[in-house]
């Protein structure tokens, strides 16, 4: 938990800048430049200044859960639906997204994850899209909990692994949480269940199959006689070329987008003191998940202090900055972002908290980033 000292002195140093900078930014570069404006703003306008239907305040996702096993939508459109679930020993089912694509963002505990294309293990800070119509179960041995997402678009771009520039591993210990009894992480033999699922499911809807569970693990390939994967797996916070929001010295050049799709697009940040400018999307709208380090989120709706396991959701047109706590904090802070140019809506009553957890991040740092040998791009 992060004192009301260090919020405190880190606002007082945001305040302590009477100007700051602000970029406007269409979705993409269609059908005119994705920078679509720049402005020099007194900064006090821009906190707090703003009332809407739309504000959401910072949430904590995965105490909504109250069950083990259970699966919560928080955001919708017409082609993404976002949520969270748990993990709890084996689950019940297999389950086939015949056409959505699904991708999960592992944030604490351990999954294994069989799928027509393999056994995946999945540990926290770890993304992994699981293409439309593959078959997969998860397993965990103790409480896991991950995002999920599914896209009614299909992805289209996936980051390279030839863009990783280092590599850490990360635990993630919860406190104040649920005490779950996992399920058999056997899975029990015999005969196992598949749901199928489609886009447009109401809630009364089903199709379910009945097969041996060697029927789907390890079972498909992309070319007949190759055994290729479609499933891709990355590490989310390994492929940073400097610190992000450095303005000159390169946001561009410092994070990049791990997926990609017309109207859905998914990218992390680190972040060191404040960062250049403000940001208001035009065409898009963020869904922001703290997974390290403390932030002070500024934005026209006022302050909001992000820790490990909150979220945030921006409104399209909403000015917005961040910085870190304390503001000297140094290769702390980590965050993936969720891009929607279409608006969400908020499908989940997000102030109904069962519990009030907490989390804290231990990371090994198997292969440290050459960049940070210099100050570069410290700014």
């Amino acid at each position: 938990m992060v004192s009301q000292e260090d919020i405190d002195r880190t606002y007082e140093k945001a305040l302590s800048q009477p100007q700051i900078g602000e970029f406007m930014t269409t979705d993409k570069d269609f059908p005119r430049p994705g920078l679509a404006a720049w402005n020099t703003r007194a900064k006090a306008g821009l906190i707090g200044t703003a009332k809407s239907t739309y504000h959401r305040p910072i949430f904590r996702p995965f105490d909504l859960l109250s069950l083990p096993n259970q699966r919560m939508a928080i955001v919708e459109n017409d082609h993404h639906r976002i949520g969270v679930e748990s993990v709890d020993g084996v689950q019940d089912a297999f389950h086939r997204y015949v056409d959505m694509d699904m991708i999960y963002f592992q944030f604490a505990g351990n999954t294994t994850i069989e799928s027509e294309f393999g056994v995946y293990q999945m540990e926290p800070g770890e993304v992994l899209l699981m293409p439309n119509g593959t078959s997969h179960r998860s397993t965990s041995t103790g409480p896991s909990l991950r995002y999920f997402c599914e896209t009614y678009e299909p992805i289209d771009y996936v980051m390279d692994d030839d863009q990783y520039t280092g590599h850490k591993r990360f635990t993630m210990t919860r406190t104040g949480g649920p005490d779950h009894t996992v399920r058999d992480a056997n899975g029990g033999g015999g005969s196992v269940i598949e749901y199928m699922h489609r886009w447009d499911d109401d809630p009364q809807d089903m199709t379910i199959v009945e097969r041996a569970p060697e029927f789907w693990v390890d079972a498909s390939t992309l070319q007949r006689g190759q055994q290729v994967s479609g499933v891709r797996k990355l590490r989310a916070f390994d492929h940073y070329r400097g610190v992000v929001g450095k303005g000159a010295k390169g946001t561009e050049l410092a994070t990049q987008y791990l997926l990609d799709s017309p109207n859905l697009r998914i990218r992390t940040y680190n972040m060191e003191d404040e960062q250049f400018a403000f940001h208001r999307g035009l065409r898009s709208e963020e869904f922001h998940i703290q997974f390290r380090g403390a932030a002070l989120d500024i934005n026209e709706f006022g302050k909001h202090v992000m820790e490990p396991g909150t979220v945030t959701i921006i409104p399209r047109g909403i000015s917005h900055s961040v910085v870190t706590i304390p503001p000297e904090a140094r290769d702390e802070f980590l965050r993936l972002n969720f891009y929607s140019s279409l608006p969400w809506r908020v499908v989940a009553d997000v102030t109904q908290n069962v519990y009030s957890s907490s989390f804290e991040v231990a990371t090994e740092t198997v292969e440290a980033e050459e960049w940070r040998k210099t100050d570069y791009f410290r700014g």
